[in-house]
Order: structure tokens, then sequence, then C-alpha cells
């Protein structure tokens, strides 16, 4: 998966138009990126890539890019 791919999905995910969204935008930007938008994201990483996070992992995601980086950790991002 590339990284505007990736865009798209989180954009997908958090329902925002992917022309919001770039690596430096924060959490706060994204208004469905809430308690249950964590557990969307959280069930989107276990169904689409196979990815369960730890809670420190969770806890660290307060931007897209730290969304890539994760995907890019696991081996999902080119």
């Amino acid at each position: 998966m590339t990284e505007q791919e990736a865009i798209k999905w989180v954009a997908d995910l958090f329902e925002e138009p992917v022309d919001n969204l770039n690596p430096e935008t924060a959490r706060s930007q994204i208004r469905v990126w809430d308690s249950l938008g964590v557990l969307n994201l959280l069930a989107g990483f276990d169904e689409e890539f196979g990815i369960l996070l730890s809670e420190d992992e969770v806890s660290s995601l307060r931007k897209v890019g730290d969304i890539l980086d994760t995907l890019k950790k696991h081996g999902r991002l080119e």
C-alpha cells in the first residue's frame, strides 16, 4: 500500500474528504476521531491488516502520520 492509498483508507474510515488529510493532520482536526473513532480505527487495523495494537501504541496515535508510521512499522506501507 502506498502512502496515498493509506491516507485514503484513513479518510474513508473517518468519513473525511481525502483532500483534508495529510500526515500532519492532528486527531483534533478530524471530527469523528473520538473514542468511537478509535474503536473503528482499531477494528480497521485488525480487519484490513491483521494488526493488533498495544495500549501504548493506541495512545501514541495523535495525527495521521502516526497511523502511517504504524502501518509502516507492521510492513503494510511501502
